[in-house]
């Protein structure tokens, strides 16, 4: 009886174990670099939360910010999102429908940063975030499991 426990235990752990490991897998043919205007429409029309969310903060409480940002997620039907507020602060969506886009006004660059993932466990649909900081596209990333793209 114990060696059966030990068992399902060890085969438990392993699958968690896998599940973790290929969360942080990237596409072989993704990449970080910057690439040229997407040419989307105007960001500021996107719904960003949903019910029972509260709404990130799109301008510094400390004023009217020096960098003009756009968040975007885009790929699957729902894309999960984490990304920073204009006062810094970290907010993590789940299901919200794709493309995702969100201005903002910023004043720190290592805090503009957005990760976005295929929403449910069992999507493998690929995905794409993207940060245009003052019009100019300066992080793009895709991937099946997720991506993440940085301001700085």
């Amino acid at each position: 009886m114990v060696a059966v426990t030990t068992v399902l235990v060890l085969v438990f752990c392993g699958c968690v174990g896998l599940g973790v490991l290929s969360s942080w897998y990237e596409d072989p043919g993704t990449s970080a670099e910057p690439y040229g205007d997407p040419g989307y429409g105007d960001p500021e029309e996107d719904v960003t939360a949903g019910a029972g969310q509260s709404s990130p903060a799109t301008t510094p409480s400390g004023g009217p910010g020096q960098l003009t940002v756009v968040y975007e997620a885009t790929g699957a039907v729902l894309v999960d999102v984490q990304f920073y507020d204009a006062n810094g602060d970290f907010h993590q969506y789940e299901g919200l429908r794709s493309p995702w886009r969100l201005a903002i006004t910023a004043n720190d660059r290592e805090r503009v940063q957005v990760i976005a993932s295929p929403a449910g466990l069992a999507s493998d649909d690929k995905v794409t975030c993207s940060i245009t900081i003052d019009g100019k596209v300066v992080s793009r990333d895709s991937g099946v499991y997720g991506a993440t793209c940085f301001g700085w």
